[in-house]
């Protein structure tokens, strides 16, 4: 009896039962509230997370908790639009998902499974949110024009007189160079020929000569006195003699010069068509691509928004990746972490199975996941995401299948499938400009494509190839241009179209192509509206620029003239003071003075034997 009261008093002197019961009385009193206030403490989380993450006000209808297991529902939730506060970014009816407990403790958020109902998107509220921040949305997802460009092709085409006058057409440049060509040569010859001989002084060439013949030659001194001024006259013959050459070496570069710009002239016309033709794109319809210029900014602008969404996500589904590569430092001297290898090891953050409604103004849609996560490479399985709707735009039918993974170096690969059918289309404009407007009243549309991408540190590549088939088509709007009527009487008598749009390249600003059957069905139209305004067009202009040619080498007929006369002028000029120059009247004048002194030797040896 002593001894146990003795252990009475030893447990007494270390534990005061008071205390104990204090302390469990608060701990009863704290998981109490707790367990009365978690749901409001948790949609208060939400709300006021939600808020920061987006700018935006996020109401929450109410937050239900089971235990057992732990399942969180959401009801009611609404996310306001930061850049229009008017409406819900989205919003949904319910969202409930199963977590596992015991890997929430350990640092791990597991979802068994998500179930979201009736997403919606862009809904009206009841009143505007409060707006925290204004959200900087990228360019990209700014409102964009979605306005088609007609082709520059210029039907109304101009008229020839205003085309035939133009200052740049080559033929008018031709002629105006020929001209100042002529001009400028001529002015080079003319200042030569002041220096050329004149007639009177050839005439006076030639009487000097036929002096010289005409001296009385009686001794040799008088036959010296020939030779020497002969011999003087002839210096100045080959002084002319040199400037003739001189100036024929100049007519020659002269003529020269004039001929490549009479042949430049006379090639004008042809060049000046072929350009008119380029110009006006008549030279060849298949250089205008009619689905480029009706579809392509459309598709650009989608695939813009797409895209800066993707961006969006891609850093935060791969950033885990690096840490869990080894890049973040968890020092054990900082105490944060002891880290522990794991035989089958789970990413922080995954969702094994989800299924989502949504509720959108095209139709309802179903979509299923499976293993929802930033961390593949620790399960060894890819996110697969399947998306299927069977009232699209209340009749059609569309099927998406896609799958991605987060490797373990971050980056990001994925690829899918999708499949349109029996879609009704009705009033949808395809083209809106102030020469065409174009509504698709109604058609059937069919497609079907393929994607892949790769987000990588140093690149990424995105490759798409899609199909679409419209048929059973009904087209109406107005044009006030030759080239819009032509186009919008194409569509009018279409039933069929189909359209191929591809994309390859980097995911930021990939290569877009399109191709149509409507391309070949707008240029069998176009040769066969613009043939005959055509020829008569090309007759006329071709006719004016001939007659530019003609009156051009009709006006330089006359400067043409005075070349072939200064030519033979030139030709005449150095005959004739080559004739004086090669005269014989020093031979004549030696001939009789030869003849004098045998005169002379035959009287006196008369004298001698007479």
């Amino acid at each position: 009896m002593n001894s146990a009261v003795a252990n009475n008093k030893g447990i007494k002197k270390f534990i005061r039962f008071q205390g104990l019961l204090g302390f469990l009385a608060i701990m009863s009193l704290i998981i109490a509230l707790l367990y009365i206030f978690a749901e409001s403490l948790v949609k208060s989380a939400i709300e006021q997370g939600g808020g920061m993450l987006l700018g935006a006000e996020v109401n929450v209808a109410s937050v239900e908790l089971e235990y057992s297991p732990l399942i969180l529902t959401v009801n009611g939730l609404e996310a306001t639009d930061a850049e229009q506060p008017s409406h819900n970014m989205l919003s949904f009816k319910q969202a409930s998902a199963g977590i596992d407990v015991w890997h929430y403790l350990l640092g791990k958020t597991i979802i068994e499974q998500l179930d979201i109902d009736s997403l919606e998107f862009m809904t009206k509220r009841e009143k505007a949110g409060d707006v925290y921040r204004q959200k900087t949305l990228d360019d990209e997802l700014n409102a964009q024009t979605e306005q088609s460009l007609l082709p520059s092709v210029n039907l109304q085409l101009p008229d020839v007189n205003a085309l035939l006058h133009n200052d740049n057409l080559q033929t008018v440049r031709a002629a105006q160079n020929l001209q100042s060509g002529y001009k400028e040569e001529n002015a080079k010859l003319a200042a030569l020929k002041e220096k050329l001989p004149s007639k009177a002084k050839l005439k006076a060439y030639q009487v000097k000569v036929k002096s010289i013949g005409e001296m009385k030659v009686k001794n040799l001194a008088d036959f010296n006195k020939v030779k020497a001024e002969f011999d003087a006259l002839k210096v100045a013959f080959e002084a002319d003699q040199a400037r003739v050459k001189q100036a024929q070496e100049q007519l020659l570069a002269s003529k020269e010069r004039l001929s490549n710009q009479l042949t430049t002239l006379k090639n004008a016309p042809e060049k000046d068509w072929q350009t008119i033709e380029k110009e006006y794109q008549l030279d060849n319809v298949d250089t205008e691509d009619f689905a480029h210029i009706l579809f392509g900014e459309k598709a650009r602008g989608y695939y813009q928004k797409a895209e800066t969404l993707y961006q969006r996500i891609a850093p935060m589904l791969s950033k885990s990746a690096a840490e869990q590569n080894g890049q973040v430092d968890r020092s054990a001297a900082t105490g944060h972490f002891i880290h522990f290898d794991e035989a089958n090891p789970l990413p922080e953050f995954l969702i094994k199975k989800a299924t989502l409604s949504m509720v959108l103004s095209q139709g309802d849609f179903i979509v299923d996941a499976k293993e929802l996560t930033h961390q593949h490479w620790l399960r060894g399985k890819p996110s697969e995401l399947k998306f299927t709707s069977t009232n699209l735009l209340a009749t059609g039918q569309m099927t998406i299948n896609s799958q991605f993974s987060v490797e373990k170096s971050g980056d990001l690969v994925g690829n899918g499938q999708w499949l349109v059918k029996q879609l009704v289309l009705e009033s949808i404009d395809l083209n809106e400009t102030e020469s065409l407007s174009l509504t698709l009243n109604k058609g059937e549309l069919a497609g079907k494509g393929d994607f892949t991408f790769n987000q990588q540190k140093q690149r990424s590549h995105i490759g798409s190839n899609n199909h679409f088939i419209l048929e059973s088509a009904k087209y109406q709007g107005q044009a006030s241009s030759t080239f819009a009527n032509m186009l919008l009487d194409t569509f009018k008598a279409l039933e069929s179209l189909t359209l191929d749009v591809s994309l390859d390249g980097e995911i930021a600003d990939p290569k877009l192509s399109l191709s149509s059957s409507l391309d070949s069905v707008l240029k069998g139209a176009f040769e066969k509206q613009i043939a005959n305004k055509l020829n008569d067009f090309k007759g006329k202009v071709n006719t004016g620029l001939n007659d530019k040619l003609t009156q051009s080498l009709q006006m330089n007929s006359k400067d043409k003239v005075e070349l072939i006369n200064f030519e033979t002028l030139l030709t005449d000029t150095d005959n004739a003071l080559e004739t004086l120059k090669n005269s014989d009247v020093v031979k004549e004048q030696q001939k009789k003075l030869q003849d004098k002194a045998t005169d002379k030797l035959k009287d006196k040896l008369g004298d001698l034997f007479g």
